[in-house]
């Protein structure tokens, strides 16, 4: 139990050394810091600090009683709203956007707050590229400690396989760095155990370089859906790592349903191709989109799809395959879909990804498998709660023939189960790291399925 805090005077110690980056609710400063990519979410922070420095980070870790909330807010892209510290205090690190890129090396040093499109844009000013999401707007912090899928998957890996090391504040305010040569076991951890050790406020990740890039969209009418994703679940297995194929069932461009296939190919121009040929051969395409693209062009396919502001509720499945009961699955929920804005969207995880070892990363699920991300999504609170129904429904038909692990990045925070599930025996070394490093357990991020009960903290975004 939290007990009384003076509210106004902790503000007013943070102001200090802060001043007026330290706001409190009922100014219009606050109203546009506490919004967040899902307005569903109605928790509230008593105070947000909107840090600028490593330094800021440790103040406020230091100045805050240990029993009180804290969060941490990198893009605010999480659906469940853990940016938001209810009853407590949010670390907003969106201030802390800079990249920087050694060419030679091939790595790049990211700040905790900087998103997706600011890592790929300054990549690709020297011909690289990174382990993203698809979504320009997602943090890539939160993102790469939870995971993260997307369309490099194949060549690099999750987004967390790429950390090389982390600066890291611990609960006590103390500073680390998380490298091979120094706190092993807690850059192991990071890589996938979400922000459940401390307040990471710079990544350095590996990145690659890629001779070419084909990137779009093929549109198919949902009549189509059934032989499509037959045919796509007979030919992912022979996938080349350069090879990304995103199936999702929504709305087309013209409003209309329909199943959309993105793909995404990283390598020789004239091979890839050969595959854009194949993926529009899997039925009748009613458009492609598919062509040469920058990894810029590719990250920005999806803007304005899913955009901020409105509500969003999420589910997600792993399944090892697009078998005829799970693609009825789909196709029911497809029918009994009634909101144009939700969605279901499938992300192929293949290739370098599956390649990981266990002392490597935390995160143990590596057999090559489908993870389906189920988004129900209405422009205000109208609906909403039917379009939980619908993603509910969805998940409650394919959990038989799901695996038993999901991805932590978009569980909520009671599915400990799945979670678990996806880090298998790495627990009980999650857990050591956890005690070892936060013992009060004042950092909670993602669901990883460890066994004692933490605050509610977060460091974590939508991939």
């Amino acid at each position: 139990m939290t007990r009384d805090i003076d509210w106004d005077a902790l503000a007013s110690r943070l102001r200090d050394a802060m001043g007026e980056r330290v706001l409190r609710p009922g100014g219009d400063s606050f109203a546009t810091a506490v919004a967040l990519w899902s307005a569903h979410p109605t928790h509230r922070p008593e105070i947000i600090a909107r840090v600028e420095s490593t330094a800021d980070v440790r103040y406020v870790l230091e100045s805050v009683p240990g029993d009180v909330p804290i969060a941490v807010r990198g893009g605010g892209h999480d659906w469940v709203g853990r940016a938001r510290a209810e009853g407590g205090v949010t670390l907003d690190l969106s201030q802390l956007r800079g990249v920087r890129i050694d060419k030679t090396a091939r790595t790049a040093m990211v700040q905790g707050g900087a998103r997706l499109e600011d890592v790929i844009d300054a990549a690709a000013e020297h011909g690289l590229v990174a382990a993203v999401g698809t979504v320009n707007e997602v943090g890539f912090t939160g993102l790469a400690l939870g995971g993260g899928y997307g369309p490099y998957l194949g060549i690099l890996g999750l987004a967390a396989d790429t950390i090389i090391s982390a600066e890291v504040v611990l609960a006590d305010g103390s500073i680390v760095t998380a490298s091979d040569a120094e706190n092993a076991d807690l850059l192991w951890a990071l890589r996938g155990g979400g922000g459940n050790f401390g307040v990471v406020t710079s990544l350095e990740i590996s990145l690659e370089e890629v001779p070419a890039m084909l990137a779009g969209t093929v549109v198919f009418p949902t009549a189509d859906m059934s032989e499509v994703l037959t045919s796509l679940d007979r030919v992912l297995p022979t996938f080349p790592d350069q090879l990304a194929v995103s199936p999702a069932i929504g709305s087309g461009p013209d409003g209309h349903a329909a199943l959309l296939v993105t793909l995404h190919w990283s390598g020789e121009a004239d091979e890839g191709a050969g595959w854009v040929r194949a993926i529009e051969r899997l039925g009748t395409p009613l458009a492609s989109t598919i062509g040469p693209a920058t990894p810029q062009q590719a990250l920005h396919a999806l803007d304005g799809v899913f955009p901020s502001g409105r509500h969003y509720t999420l589910r997600t499945a792993s399944l090892t395959g697009l078998t005829p009961e799970v693609i009825e699955v789909l196709a029911d929920g497809e029918r009994r879909r009634t909101s144009p804005l939700s969605a279901i969207n499938i992300h192929h995880f293949h290739g370098a990804a599956t390649r990981i070892s266990a002392d490597h990363s935390a995160w143990a699920l590596r057999e090559p498998h489908l993870m389906v991300e189920i988004i129900a999504a209405t422009a205000d609170t109208e609906g909403h709660d039917e379009q939980i129904a619908w993603a509910d429904r969805i998940l409650d038909a394919l959990r038989p023939l799901a695996l038993p692990a999901s991805y932590p990045n978009l569980l909520p925070p009671g599915d400990t189960a799945r979670a678990a599930a996806t880090y298998d025996s790495s627990i009980s070394h999650l857990d050591a790291v956890k005690r070892d490093r936060d013992p009060t357990g004042r950092f909670t991020g993602i669901p990883i399925g460890l066994p004692h009960p933490h605050q509610q903290t977060n460091q974590g975004d939508h991939p």
